[in-house]
């Protein structure tokens, strides 16, 4: 889930209106929610194939890859294969969040934005110790073909990550036997879904995931925004101003909400997502499942955590493993604050995710996918 803004730091309106076609909706989650500048086909470059090359010297090579999806269109991306390989590699597929990124995980293209990669990151931590990766610029984004992003469900979006799951399984550097998932935000609701019906897949990464219906999760945004003295039309601003419980103007908020998705006003996006939870397909989830959380996180509630832990584990999947990262926020940066409005000020002191995080992700998998380091 992501919000957009705009480079000073104040909300891209144009951008989240496209998002929700009615009321506004602040889906702070991944790289676009610090500064998103721009949304669908016209947005983000399609960068050079050596823009995403491998570091010379790396224990890996970056190849593009081009992954036919089930609408007609192509999604390009990079695919990070380990070398020297002595058979075909395990691979995990990285999912991001709502808002329209590169395959690095990029949403716009002005500082700082552009220098806080995720994906980059992960892909060359994880290929370092011998899982392949692929990573793909979102559809409409970049180098992918493609509608504009804002146009497409959560569950239009998962047919991307599945046919990006179809391409590895006919890659021979790739084992078709030894695949996993890991999400960011929506993308992590997307790696639940597919894995609830795929039970080949031998692990999912789930990070700051929701695991309730989304409108309670827009809810508890929405409330922080309020208590900042934002996201209220005039009348309610006087109210709040007057010492009127914010509570009382959050339900007016919420039922504004949902009786613009009952009338069908909103957008199939926004109309998915209202009432979607995804605790329902994580208890049908057989695969293994690490869930980090960043406890400032102002976007998605840690508690969210627990309690996708927990539906998982109602389905009888006992091998969940759940690390809450203290005084780090949704992009799982360090941030004692964790508030989504002052991510623009956040990136341009600190971008990158701590080396540690990406370790304990890079640990988890190499041990999930049975991966033969070099001296182990």
């Amino acid at each position: 889930m992501s919000l957009a803004f705009d480079r000073v730091g104040e909300p891209d309106r144009e951008a989240t209106r496209a998002r929700t076609s009615g009321p506004r909706l602040i889906l702070a989650g991944t790289v676009s929610v610090a500064l998103a500048a721009c949304t669908g086909p016209s947005g983000l470059p399609c960068e050079p194939a050596s823009h995403y090359a491998a570091e010379a010297g790396a224990p890996y090579r970056a190849v593009e890859a081009r992954v036919p999806a089930p609408e007609g269109y192509v999604l390009v991306g990079t695919l990070t294969l380990p070398k020297p390989a002595a058979g075909p590699a395990p691979a995990v597929v990285l999912i991001s969040g709502s808002h329209a990124q590169t395959r690095d995980m990029v949403g716009g293209t002005e500082e700082p934005l552009v220098r806080y990669r995720p994906f980059r990151q992960l892909a060359e931590t994880l290929s370092r110790r011998g899982i392949a990766v692929l990573r793909l610029d979102d559809r409409g984004t970049g180098c992918s073909g493609g509608g504009r992003l804002s146009e497409a469900s959560t569950a239009t979006r998962a047919d991307d990550t599945r046919a990006a799951l179809t391409f590895l399984r006919g890659r021979r550097e790739v084992d078709r036997r030894r695949l996993g998932l890991l999400g960011i935000s929506e993308g992590a609701t997307i790696a639940v879904m597919i894995a609830a019906a795929d039970g080949a897949l031998r692990a999912v990464v789930s990070m700051a995931g929701t695991a309730g219906p989304g409108w309670q999760v827009w809810a508890h945004q929405t409330r922080y925004l309020i208590s900042l003295g934002q996201e209220m039309d005039p009348a309610k601003k006087a109210r709040w101003r007057a010492g009127e419980d914010p509570e009382r103007i959050l339900e007016e908020r919420v039922a504004e909400a949902r009786a613009h998705v009952a009338a069908g006003e909103a957008n199939a996006w926004w109309t998915f997502f209202f009432d979607f939870d995804p605790s329902i397909p994580a208890r049908e989830v057989s695969a293994p499942v690490l869930i980090l959380h960043g406890d400032r996180d102002s976007n998605v509630p840690v508690a969210h955590a627990h309690k996708l832990a927990q539906a998982i584990r109602s389905g009888g999947n006992s091998d969940v493993t759940v690390k809450i990262h203290p005084d780090h926020n949704h992009l799982f940066l360090p941030d004692k604050h964790g508030g989504f409005r002052r991510y623009g000020q956040l990136l341009a002191q600190t971008n990158q995710v701590p080396a540690p995080i990406l370790e304990q992700i890079a640990d988890w998998l190499a041990q999930r996918l049975a991966v033969e380091e070099e001296g182990g």
